[in-house]
């Protein structure tokens, strides 16, 4: 049997691994998308076009998952630090596979991203297919999020 206090700093673990694993993808989205933008931007400028500065909303879409891990953060930190808090299993395993959901949601966002960027640049049409693309991706993230809080109910 777990004495109170490890119990707590076991589930304010699963915390921190929401909104870390949550932030991970996010970074690893954002920069996958936005490597395919400056090579979109490198392109545009080599041939004398101006830059697509819509790019960005395909690079910053998946910074979102970082918001929904702190959300998630949030809700698990208060369910620690409640004065009869014994659930400390369900904490980590809350923080740990809903981070991991999040982060694949918003690394696979920003590859999506990426190939919306290159899309975009080479044609200049589909912005809202992308976009459709990018949203369904994101509702994944989401899910995760909200389904993660029934751990606990």
């Amino acid at each position: 049997m777990l004495d109170h206090e490890t119990m707590v700093t076991l589930g304010k673990m699963g915390a921190a691994a929401a909104l870390g694993l949550g932030a991970l993808g996010s970074a690893l989205g954002c920069g996958t998308a936005g490597m395919s933008a400056i090579t979109v931007w490198k392109k545009a400028y080599a041939q004398g076009k101006s830059a697509l500065f819509t790019l960005l909303v395909f690079v910053g879409a998946p910074i979102s998952q970082t918001i929904y891990g702190m959300l998630l953060m949030n809700f698990i930190l208060g369910a620690a630090n409640a004065e009869n808090f014994n659930n400390w299993a369900a904490c980590l395993g809350a923080g740990i596979f809903g981070g991991l959901g999040m982060m694949a949601s918003a690394w696979f966002q920003g590859k999506a991203g990426a190939v919306a960027c290159d899309a975009l640049g080479e044609t200049g049409k589909g912005m809202v297919n992308y976009l459709i693309v990018l949203g369904v991706v994101e509702t994944v993230a989401l899910f995760v999020m909200v389904f993660a809080t029934q751990t606990f109910a």
